[in-house]
């Protein structure tokens, strides 16, 4: 049995955005390098670029699975860049932690009054993940 293309390919899009996203958004002035961070803010930032880029390999390496019966390497496959998104999502709660619009509102779009920032992005990211492990584990 053949699993259902589009939701695996959903998958893999997912795992190697999660890979690559901390590369792309925070290896610039307004995280790494920004100036008024302290070293230890920086640390933690550059813990997380690695930790989304481990855990979207990872779930990378998963989907690579040529046999498409091993369900529970699918599953894997989406659990573990949820984990980072999770992550990011439930960042918010923690006292004082703000996105990127605390400190740089222009970087930040809205698209009817919803800010498009980490909480957003974190959101879609558990939906399309959610999403392409439900249409990945039907078969044809």
């Amino acid at each position: 049995m053949k699993r259902n293309r589009i939701g695996h390919t959903i998958l893999m899009s997912a795992a190697a955005f999660t890979a690559i996203g901390g590369f792309l958004f925070d290896w610039n002035k307004t995280h790494l390098f920004n100036p008024r961070w302290t070293p230890h803010a920086k640390f933690h930032d550059a813990m997380t670029i690695m930790l989304a880029a481990m855990l979207g390999s990872s779930s990378l390496y998963l989907l690579q699975n040529k046999s498409n019966d091993n369900q529970n390497q699918l599953l894997w496959g989406a659990v573990l860049p949820g984990f980072f998104w999770t992550a990011m999502a439930s960042s918010f709660a923690f006292p004082g932690a703000k996105g990127l619009e605390a400190e740089f509102p222009d970087k930040i779009k809205k698209v009817g009054g919803v800010p498009l920032n980490e909480g957003f992005v974190s959101a879609f990211m558990l939906f399309t993940l959610a999403f392409g492990y439900m249409l990945a584990r039907k078969t044809k």
